[in-house]
């Protein structure tokens, strides 16, 4: 479970931004008990409110960045300098590091870690591991550039990172994080924080496309089944859908695109790309299956199709979903059915996590999400993002929250001139 991510200088933000999931009490609406004195209770659910440009998607954004350069640094020696995006609107923030930080729960322990870089290397990284057994916070390995001698200075813990340690320090490029270098060479104590961070942490952008994971296993007749269920709970009912996988340049939606956009893909795919093609059915009055094509279908069935598959497989192994922009597309009434199946012990038994930004203040009125678990986001004159959590604000109730918010008395809105 995602306890906290801070962010230093990463496009919009400039001083440290940190995030919390953390409750103040077992008490809190949809708080987890832990077991750990580090974090003792942790929500399952999350929302960010904020004006369109204050910094909500770069949040999600500098998750998304932190965890790609955890998979794949070690592969990729031009990551580091296509992901370094310092805040640009203050001088002496142009040239300094971006730091990352993140602390989450996983197999009974309390986990902390980050890294510093810049455009040419990683300048600091660190991991810190608080098991919730022996309720003491112990360093695995940290590592810190010294300029003056141009070499790292190395702690590792012989006790818990048992290993070629020496061997992994060395094959370790100064562009690669040390974390996902030694995952690569078979660094067994490390293999427990990694799987969390490379496999449990999701994390999906507005802009992206996602359907293909829904689609990709509807030939799964158990995962189809779930998919036409969690359909019918939400008022979309099919009969049945079907997706096929055919060669790009032999569908329908390929030869219906302008010649000259054709020409561009040809030039920029491959001929043997494929794609899926998705039908629905639906039954007519005489109880006849009826084929549309996915296409057809509304933007809010093939925005919720695009996310059944992140959602059912968030609560089936317990990820942590985050989530630009969940309520495009969606009625308000399917988004808080969404929650409320992360809310449930019924349907969510492995303790999963939803993050979202939204612009719909009515998220607000569900039972399971409380003060601390809304978040505003707000760019200041100095072209900064800042976050603030609504339990800052000295009000009576939560309910007061959607009011007062469209009112601007929290801030996190746009500021309209009157016609």
């Amino acid at each position: 479970m995602l306890v906290e991510f801070s962010v230093q200088n990463h496009r919009s933000f400039c001083d440290r931004q940190r995030f919390l999931m953390t409750a103040s009490s077992s008490k809190t609406p949809n708080a987890v008990a832990t077991g750990n004195n580090g974090a003792p209770y942790v929500h399952q659910q999350a929302c960010l409110f904020g004006a369109n440009g204050a910094g909500k998607s770069g949040l999600v954004a500098s998750i998304k960045t932190f965890g790609l350069l955890v998979r794949d640094s070690f592969k990729d020696v031009e990551l580091l300098i296509k992901n370094y995006e310092p805040h640009l609107f203050h001088s002496e923030w142009r040239n300094k590091p971006t730091e990352f930080e993140i602390a989450f729960l996983h197999d009974d322990s309390l986990f902390q870690y980050g890294f510093t870089y810049d455009a040419e290397r990683i300048l600091e990284e660190w991991l810190f591991e608080r098991p919730s057994a022996t309720r003491k916070q112990r360093r695995i390995f940290s590592r810190e550039y010294d300029p003056k001698n141009d070499a790292y200075e190395w702690e590792t813990n012989p006790t818990y990172l048992k290993g070629e340690r020496q061997s992994w320090q060395a094959q370790t490029r100064e562009d690669a994080l040390f974390i996902s270098t030694a995952i690569q060479l078979n660094a067994e104590p490390l293999k427990r924080p990694f799987s969390w961070l490379s496999r449990k942490l999701q994390v999906i952008l507005a802009e992206e496309s996602i359907e293909n994971y829904t689609v990709g296993r509807l030939n799964e007749e158990s995962w189809k089944a779930k998919v036409l269920a969690f359909l019918a709970d939400v008022d979309f009912r099919l009969e049945d859908v079907v997706a096929e996988e055919r060669a790009l340049y032999e569908t329908a939606r390929f030869k219906n695109l302008p010649v000259k956009q054709q020409k561009a893909l040809r030039h920029a795919i491959p001929e043997e790309a494929k794609t899926w093609e998705v039908y629905t059915y639906r039954n007519d009055e005489k109880g006849t299956k009826v084929l549309l094509d996915f296409e057809n279908e509304s933007s809010g069935t093939r925005a919720l199709f695009a996310l059944i598959g992140p959602i059912m497989d968030s609560l089936e192994k317990g990820h942590t979903l985050i989530v630009d922009e969940l309520n495009v597309h969606l009625h308000p009434l399917a988004l808080r059915h969404l929650m409320c199946m992360f809310s449930s012990p019924n349907t969510n038994p492995r303790e999963a996590q939803i993050i979202f930004t939204t612009h719909d203040p009515t998220v607000t009125e569900e039972e399971g999400i409380g003060r601390d678990q809304i978040w505003l986001v707000e760019k200041g004159d100095d072209w900064a993002s800042r976050l603030t959590p609504f339990s800052d604000y000295k009000t009576r109730n939560k309910q007061s929250f959607q009011k007062g918010y469209l009112q601007g008395r929290y801030g996190a809105i746009p500021c309209l001139v009157s016609p």
